[in-house]
């Protein structure tokens, strides 16, 4: 559930994707949890989501791919 990533100074840290709540784009990439916690990192927004989901096929999880229908009645 742990991602890496590096705060502005480039200090590295983990942060538990599970707890994503909202990524804003600001000049700087914010990251708001669930919890209210807000993390500035240096990581772009495309970088976490590619982060996640490569973290998600390793530890096994089943996702549905973006843009794929979730039942016959989409497609």
């Amino acid at each position: 559930m742990m991602i890496e990533v590096h705060r502005l100074n480039g200090e590295l840290f983990l942060l538990n994707s599970d707890m994503i709540e909202t990524i804003d784009i600001t000049p700087d990439t914010v990251v708001r949890l669930v919890n209210g916690h807000r993390y500035i990192i240096r990581e772009k927004s495309d970088d976490i989501r590619k982060a996640i989901v490569e973290f998600r096929r390793q530890a096994g999880y089943s996702c549905v791919p973006f843009g794929i229908p979730l039942n016959s009645e989409e497609a």
